[in-house]
């Protein structure tokens, strides 16, 4: 069967409507349609903190009621942070998915198409779209370093939210003479201020910045107790090493774990805390 080419445009049509739909995929929309809820919730928190609330909050007459419309308020701005932010997430995660997804499917769609047409113009044009569906697909997977750092971020916002919204929790607890609303509000500018790429990107650099440093410091105190430390036993193991290969290796290692010793073989040839054991190890040698 042949497909006419006033076909093949209505084919590509389709094709544009689809890419157009493609939000009402399942897959793509990520979840559930929470617009309703999250309209409502949005009123609703933001009723919590309005002017009258924070008017009631000042002219208290007693501590109890004062702490509890403190509370009242601070918990309604978290929540507010908390719809926003989860409709954030989503976008970003969405942004990810939407064009790879789609463009595959259309792209599969329209090299089927072009195999069943016999119009020269016609296949050129599916073959034009196509074309650039794979193009931008390929931009796209090209970019997969970007999309796993997105990932990444949202884990370290996540984080950061989560640690700043317990402290706040904690802190609530706490009489307003240590604890008023005016310093609260700071933390709860700290608590939006986590749910940024700014703050994740900070985080992931403060993680990393510290296990370097953990390392360089494992490191060092590896070398410094190396350098000092071989004794005669060191360069009868070494040899021993050299010429036995992996069942030498292999043996050493398995005699250091069945003395609770996990360590490397460099560490273990240098290091002056461990010249008895090299003692005992060359003495069996023998």
């Amino acid at each position: 069967m042949r497909i006419r080419g006033d076909s093949v445009l209505c084919f590509i049509s389709v094709t544009a409507m689809m890419l157009s739909s493609s939000g009402c995929s399942p897959s793509i929309a990520g979840g559930p349609d929470l617009t309703e809820y999250r309209s409502f919730s949005s009123d609703y928190f933001r009723a919590g903190y309005s002017a009258p609330r924070v008017k009631g909050y000042y002219g208290a007459s007693d501590t109890i009621s004062k702490k509890a419309a403190r509370n009242g308020i601070v918990l309604s701005a978290i929540g507010s942070i908390d719809v926003k932010y989860a409709a954030y997430e989503q976008d970003l995660t969405r942004e990810g998915q939407q064009v790879p997804f789609v463009a595959d499917v259309v792209s599969l769609s329209l090299s089927g198409a072009g195999t069943l047409t016999g119009s020269t113009a016609a296949k050129t044009a599916l073959a034009a779209v196509d074309t650039g569906l794979k193009g931008a697909k390929s931009a796209y997977d090209s970019d997969i370093l970007a999309r796993k750092t997105v990932q990444f971020l949202q884990k370290q916002m996540r984080t950061n939210r989560n640690q700043i919204k317990s402290a706040i929790i904690v802190k609530l607890g706490l009489g307003i003479d240590r604890y008023p609303l005016e310093l609260a509000m700071m933390d709860v500018e700290d608590y939006a201020a986590a749910g940024t790429l700014t703050a994740g990107l900070i985080g992931i650099d403060e993680q990393a910045s510290a296990a370097l440093a953990a390392s360089e410091a494992a490191k060092v105190t590896e070398i410094t107790s190396a350098v000092y430390g071989p004794n005669q036993s060191t360069a009868i193991i070494r040899a021993y090493l050299e010429n036995g290969g992996a069942a030498a290796q292999n043996r050493l290692q398995q005699w250091l774990k069945a003395r609770n010793v996990h360590v490397s073989s460099f560490l273990f040839l240098n290091g002056g805390q461990f010249a008895t054991l090299r003692d005992e190890f060359v003495q069996e040698l023998k």
